[in-house]
C-alpha cells in the first residue's frame, strides 16, 4: 500500500496523525500499527462480564479451545480484498493453495461440489426488501414458523430468547442473508436497529434494516461512520467465504479474517452468534461449494472470542448439522469475570 491509499482507510484522527508524520518525514514503515491499535482498542480498556459457560460436557465440542488470537492482523483482515474477482471459480483447488485450503493436510475429507453462482457486484437472490416482506416474516417468526435451514435454523429463537438482554432494543449486524427471514426473527425479539452486510446488493425499505456490500461496510467502519455493535449474527455464509462460489476473490482464510473482523466491529463483550456446518468434530471441504467445520478449523474461526454456549443439536443435513455457536468479545476488555 502506498501512503496515501493506506491513509484513506484510516479514521479521521488517525489519518491526521498519520498525515502528519508522512508531512514531516518521519514515516518509519509504522503507519499500519495505528491502526492495528485502533482496531484492538476503539471504544475499549473496559471491565467486561463474561456469560457463565453453557456447554454440554458428553459432545465432542466441550474440549475445543478457541486460539487466544488470529495468527494474523486485524489489520490484515479488514483489508483483505472484497471485490469481485475477475475470473470464474476454478473447478479444482490451486494447486498454490492446496496446503492453505487443506491447513496443512489437517483437512483430509476434500470432496467436490461445484458451483459458479458469481453475485458478489451485483444484486441479492432477493434485492428488494420492503415493509410487506419483512412484516410477512415477522409474522412467520411470531408463530415459529421454519424460514430457512429447516429445525437448524429455528435455534435462532432458542438464541434469542436466551440471551435476550443483549438482543432487546440493541444495534445488530447480520452477516450474510439474501432474504430477511433473520433479520425478522431478531426484530420479533426487540432488535433496535440492524445493518446487513451482503455480497450481492439490496435496497431496504424497512426503517429497522440497512443494507451494505462488504466494501462499502469496511470504508464505513474503518473511517469512523458506524460505530461498533452490541451483537452480531451470521447463518450459513462464513463456510463460503474465499471460495470463489459467489465470486469472491479465492482467499483460503477468508472466513477466519471475515469473523476476525467482528471483533472490531462488535463491542467488548458483545455477543457473536453464528451458525455453520459441523460433523462431529471432522473438518471437511467440499470444493467450491463450503467448508464443513471440525475442531480444527472452529479454534481458528472462534480465535480472540469466548466459547460460551452452543445453542440445539439438531437434524443432520445433508450429512452435518448447523449448531448455533454463541460467543463473547474479549478484544478491548481490560479485566474481565464471570456472571453468577
Amino acid at each position: 500500500l502506498t501512503h496515501s491509499s493506506l491513509l484513506r482507510w484510516q479514521t479521521p484522527a488517525i489519518s491526521s496523525a498519520l498525515e502528519e508524520s508522512v508531512a514531516k518525514n518521519e514515516y518509519d514503515g509504522q503507519q499500519e500499527g495505528f491502526l492495528e491499535t485502533w482496531l484492538h482498542i476503539r471504544k475499549s480498556a473496559v471491565d467486561c462480564v463474561f456469560e457463565p459457560v453453557d456447554v454440554t460436557e458428553d459432545e465432542w465440542f466441550h474440549t475445543m479451545k478457541p486460539d487466544l488470537a488470529p495468527n494474523f492482523t486485524l489489520t490484515s483482515a479488514w483489508l483483505k480484498t472484497e471485490a469481485p474477482s475477475a475470473m470464474h471459480a476454478p473447478k479444482e483447488i490451486p494447486q498454490m493453495y492446496e496446503s492453505e485450503f487443506n491447513m496443512g493436510g489437517k483437512i483430509k475429507n476434500i470432496g467436490q461440489m461445484y458451483f459458479d453462482q458469481a453475485y458478489l457486484g451485483g444484486t441479492a437472490a432477493t434485492s428488494r426488501w420492503d415493509n410487506n416482506l419483512v412484516n410477512s416474516n415477522m409474522e412467520k417468526a411470531t408463530k415459529r414458523e421454519p424460514m430457512k435451514y429447516g429445525p437448524d435454523g429455528l435455534k435462532i429463537h432458542d438464541g434469542a430468547i436466551k440471551y435476550k438482554t443483549y438482543i432487546e432494543g440493541k444495534r445488530g449486524i447480520v452477516i450474510g442473508s439474501e432474504d430477511p427471514w433473520v433479520e425478522a426473527i431478531l426484530l420479533h425479539y426487540g432488535a433496535g436497529k440492524l445493518l446487513t452486510v451482503e455480497f450481492g446488493k439490496i435496497i431496504s425499505e424497512h426503517p429497522q434494516i440497512d443494507t451494505m456490500v462488504p466494501k462499502e461496510f469496511t470504508e464505513a467502519f474503518l473511517n469512523g461512520r458506524i460505530e461498533q455493535f452490541d451483537f452480531g449474527m451470521s447463518f450459513s455464509s462464513l463456510e463460503h467465504d474465499g471460495l470463489g462460489r459467489y465470486g469472491d476473490v479465492l482467499n483460503p482464510i477468508g472466513d477466519l479474517m471475515s469473523m476476525a473482523k467482528m471483533l472490531s466491529a462488535i463491542k467488548p463483550g458483545g455477543l457473536m452468534f453464528i451458525a455453520v456446518p459441523t460433523a462431529d468434530g471432522a473438518d471437511a471441504l467440499e470444493w467450491n461449494a463450503h467448508r464443513v467445520y471440525g475442531k480444527h478449523r472452529l479454534e481458528k474461526l472462534f480465535a480472540g472470542w469466548k466459547l460460551i454456549d452452543v445453542i440445539g443439536r439438531g437434524s443432520p443435513r445433508q450429512g452435518f448439522v448447523q449448531h448455533l455457536w454463541v460467543l463473547q468479545n474479549s478484544n478491548g476488555c481490560r479485566s474481565t469475570h464471570t456472571e453468577d
